[in-house]
């Protein structure tokens, strides 16, 4: 059970990050561009979103199931929580932005870019607490 779920963890943290780093990528090459992408690439990037969202739920999960097999439960330490706050402003950013993404294709016009950047920073900053966290909470 811990060997599966330690399995799932790391391929939702493989799915997720090559997500954000490819996503981030395409997106800055068309702004830069100065560019709107044509509705076949805005469905790509809506279909990585949906991946991305769906690596989040499945770290939560594993994650949650993980803390308990070895750990009796998620009261781990303060750096874990931390962890988990960073976590959690991750999953808030990609829920939004996936509920924002899919309004904006089915009133089919482009998403709010002003948003989408201040999520993209949002959740940039939670990636960024909850692996400094996990960091210093597993490392005692």
């Amino acid at each position: 059970m811990e060997i599966g779920l330690k399995v799932l963890h790391y391929f939702a943290i493989l799915f997720a990050g090559g997500v954000t780093v490819g996503s981030t990528i395409m997106q800055s090459a068309y702004v830069r561009a100065g560019e709107v992408p044509p509705p076949h690439v805005g469905k790509a990037f809506a279909l990585l979103g949906y991946i991305g969202l769906g690596s989040i739920l499945t770290l939560w999960i594993t994650g949650i199931g993980l803390a308990h097999l070895l750990y009796g439960g998620l009261g781990i330490n303060g750096a874990f929580h931390a962890k988990l706050l960073g976590a959690a402003i991750v999953l808030g950013a990609s829920l939004f932005g996936n509920i924002h993404m899919h309004g904006a294709m089915k009133a089919k016009r482009p998403p709010n870019a002003a948003l989408m950047k201040r999520l993209v920073q949002l959740g940039r900053g939670g990636i960024a607490l909850a692996i400094i966290a996990a960091a210093v909470a597993f490392s005692a």
